[in-house]
């Protein structure tokens, strides 16, 4: 799983790809949380355009995070999901408790 990320409007843009899946997670969720830590002030952005995949263990990872960024007051929205991806969030049940947008100036600019 790759993590680019940038600095973009009171944002940390998080750019993952590949599979988000147990052999992965806590890899995933170790760089995800050293990152976050490392800019405090930033709301966080998930762009998830390149992942092909999502097991329970990516969803949570995603409620974890979700958590974590609202006890500390910061804004935490996923975009760009694939068909597959929002599949998983679909019969999970799980797309109303996540800001969710279509590409990310629509998050951006939410």
């Amino acid at each position: 799983m790759l993590i680019d990320y940038k600095e973009k409007e009171n944002f940390l843009i998080l750019y993952l790809q590949g599979r988000m899946d147990v052999k992965y997670s806590s890899d995933i969720e170790s760089d995800l949380n050293n990152l976050i830590n490392n800019n405090p002030k930033l709301g966080v952005l998930l762009n998830l355009e390149k992942v092909e995949y999502m097991s329970s263990s990516g969803l949570r990872l995603f409620v974890t995070l979700l958590r974590k960024l609202k006890e500390q007051n910061r804004k935490f929205r996923l975009c760009n999901l694939t068909p597959a991806v929002v599949k998983i969030f679909e019969v999970v049940e799980l797309l109303d408790m996540f800001d969710i947008y279509g590409d990310e100036k629509e998050a951006l600019n939410s």
